[in-house]
């Protein structure tokens, strides 16, 4: 799985670089949700998330200074309305439309294995349907390092930034105060630089002249579909120790 990852927190460099637009209200629209989550009561709180606890964080966090994005935070990504590219926040983790509850954290739901798009309900309703895209500068994960756990990143050579294909989902709560979008990014194997490291998957890089066929699933068949995520770009990937 991709544990973690690292953005370029500037929306207007992912604007020009990707050329879209920032959809400003939805960024508005989650500081205010964060606003109006804070001021409600604890069981309250819960009643309206569908939470059995509360959580021990922040709900609608966004990134820290460091860009870093773990699961539950939101994120810039990116999506094809109207045959332009549109910037939104959207939470890494999926929350399902119409859920009552938060899928427990010990699911992960926060990457899609590209094998799985027609076999995991999570994902068998969003795969032709909702489609984005997540640029990211690096990723990281836990790795076994002589019998010890680390902290290992991983980023492609000569590139900046990535960017890897993602579904999405829209939640909202039953009073329809709170409401978000949520997304997967989706993974396959891992190139042999990367398995070598002790990790076993990796985010599937687009070619970039894909990205709008990739965010127009309803022009394509499934099996086109197949072939852009089975073509990507693979990049050689470079690492670098965390922690």
């Amino acid at each position: 799985m991709c544990f973690s990852v690292q953005i370029d927190k500037n929306i207007k460099n992912l604007a020009a670089r990707f050329h879209s637009q920032v959809d400003v209200a939805a960024f508005h629209q989650l500081k205010n949700m964060r606003e109006y989550a804070s001021a409600l009561g604890p069981d309250e709180f819960k009643k309206v998330m569908g939470l059995k606890r509360m959580p021990k964080g922040e709900l609608f966090k966004t990134p820290e200074d460091d860009g870093r994005v773990y699961p539950g935070v939101f994120a810039p990504v990116i999506v094809l309305e109207n045959n332009k590219r549109v910037i939104r926040p959207m939470r890494y983790r999926v929350r399902p439309a119409h859920s009552k509850e938060e899928i427990p954290s010990k699911y992960n739901v926060f990457n899609a294995r590209v094998d799985s798009l027609e076999k995991r309900k999570t994902w068998e309703g969003l795969f032709m349907r909702s489609h984005g895209l997540f640029p990211f500068v690096k990723f990281f994960e836990w790795v076994s390092d002589k019998g010890d756990k680390r902290l290992i990143n991983f980023s492609p050579e000569d590139y900046e930034i990535m960017w890897a294909p993602c579904l999405y989902d829209f939640w909202q709560s039953e009073d329809k105060n709170i409401f978000f979008h949520s997304f997967a990014l989706i993974t396959d194997d891992p190139p042999k630089e990367i398995e070598q490291m002790g990790h076993d998957r990796c985010p599937i890089f687009l070619e970039e002249n894909m990205i709008d066929a990739w965010l127009s699933p309803e022009r394509k068949t499934r099996e086109e579909i197949y072939q852009i995520l089975g073509k990507a770009h693979r990049p050689h990937y470079e690492y670098e120790w965390a922690g």
